[in-house]
């Protein structure tokens, strides 16, 4: 059976431009038209086959790319053909699929690569029970702390805060480590795991700058904590920072950084639990705050707010009136602010870990938590007390404290009057 012709018109005012309509191929309920140019070049004729009517082709835009490229003829730039010009097209279509990829790759929360690829590639490879375990823990523990967070967003801090949050339920150095060895096995995959040509997590694992327990160390509590005096020198050097930054997004980050500081110290919130504050969670009246109690965190309570830390809020209030939470990102969108990375810096740029001999003994953001409670013991608080403050689930969790407590008790919450000089 013979094909039927082409038949070919011509768009009127539109020289050089034709089109024949495909009956079988619909465009808004009529035919589909396909489209040719036919453009002359140093005498020389030339006609190229562009596509379809249903693909944005259109006469108008022809002549409109057509002059384009005569004029880019003329001034010896590129492209010259329409060939030349799709090829372009396609090749920067390319370029923002791959930056869409990769940019799809970089929010891949930690439960999406543990669920969609970690498991089903151990289970291909491993007996039953090994990766059975491994769902059990990151069920129990491991997905509820990390598991909406991106791969790239986790940082040693957070992994740090985890494991003082398992040894705070009274977890065994063992069952720590069996948790770690989750997390470890599930990074090094990603380090391995390509989607769409693109490695899912490129650079230094965060578990490789976490100090992991020996099974034979009997203390596993993080054991040092600020002085009142190296607590006013962190909170000034953030200020310090902050008047010196050169852009206003700087100012921001370093002045978000001293008050999240300063609130930590004062009612021993958790990072997260900061990150998460929300306007409606202060009462300005009662002088305390909210934590709100998450399945997938750790109770909740209602909290004292000190002098400084009223002060402080209520200045943060003037400045961000119509943001919901108390520390908005920075730099707008929806990503809570990490403050691992400055704490880092400052503590750091001071030498506070440079004698640090193992993990315990070294200063991160979670020890802001253990410095409030240890400065409650050391005032006099009692141990009750300082159990309801830190929210501890029982009471062994909060004997650690205990030998700081000297034999006279008396009020401390408001004499945690840091960073007010």
């Amino acid at each position: 059976m013979m094909k039927a012709k082409k038949t070919w018109f011509r768009v009127k005012g539109a020289r050089g431009i034709r089109y024949y309509e495909l009956e079988d191929r619909k465009h808004r309920s009529r035919p589909d038209k396909y489209f040719c140019v036919r453009w002359y070049r140093n005498g020389k004729e030339h006609e190229e086959g562009l596509g379809w009517s249903s693909e944005g082709w259109t006469a108008a835009e022809i002549t409109r790319m057509r002059n384009q490229l005569q004029q880019n003829y003329k001034q010896g730039e590129t492209p010259t053909t329409f060939k030349e010009l799709m090829e372009q097209r396609e090749e920067k279509r390319r370029a923002a699929k791959a930056v869409e990829e990769e940019e799809t790759l970089r929010a891949m929360t930690f439960r999406q690569f543990f669920e969609e690829h970690f498991i089903p590639w151990k289970r291909d490879r491993k007996k039953r029970r090994s990766w059975a375990d491994d769902v059990k823990r990151a069920n129990h523990r491991i997905l509820p702390f990390l598991g909406e967070l991106p791969l790239n967003s986790i940082t040693p801090d957070l992994l740090h805060e985890f494991m003082d949050s398992m040894y705070e339920d009274n977890l065994s150095d063992g069952t720590v480590l069996h948790h770690m060895a989750v997390i470890r096995q599930t990074f090094n995959r990603a380090t391995v795991t390509t989607v769409d040509g693109n490695v899912v997590f490129t650079g230094l694992s965060p578990i490789a700058s976490v100090e992991l327990p020996k099974l034979s160390d009997n203390c596993n509590a993080r054991e040092r904590y600020l002085t009142k005096e190296e607590a006013d020198l962190i909170l000034r050097t953030c200020r310090n920072n902050s008047e010196n930054a050169p852009r206003t997004t700087g100012k921001a980050s370093w002045l978000d950084l001293h008050d999240a500081i300063l609130l930590s110290l004062t009612t021993g919130l958790r990072m997260g639990e900061i990150q998460r504050l929300e306007w409606s969670d202060i009462n300005f009246y009662g002088k305390t705050l909210v934590v709100r109690k998450s399945t997938s965190r750790k109770p909740g309570g209602t909290i004292p707010l000190n002098s400084s830390a009223i002060t402080m809020l209520k200045d943060r209030k003037t400045r961000s009136e119509r943001a919901a939470l108390v520390f908005p990102p920075v730099f707008g969108g929806k990503k809570r602010e990490n403050f691992s990375h400055l704490f880092k810096d400052v503590v750091d740029s001071l030498g506070f870990n440079d004698d640090a001999t193992s993990e315990s003994q070294r200063i991160v953001f979670h020890s802001l938590r253990h410095t409030f409670a240890s400065w409650l013991a050391i005032a006099g608080v009692d141990i009750y007390r300082i159990k309801s403050l830190m929210r501890h689930k029982t009471l062994a969790m909060t004997q650690r404290y205990a030998h700081l407590i000297p034999d006279d008790s008396r009020e401390a919450v408001e004499l945690l009057s840091v960073g007010t000089d």
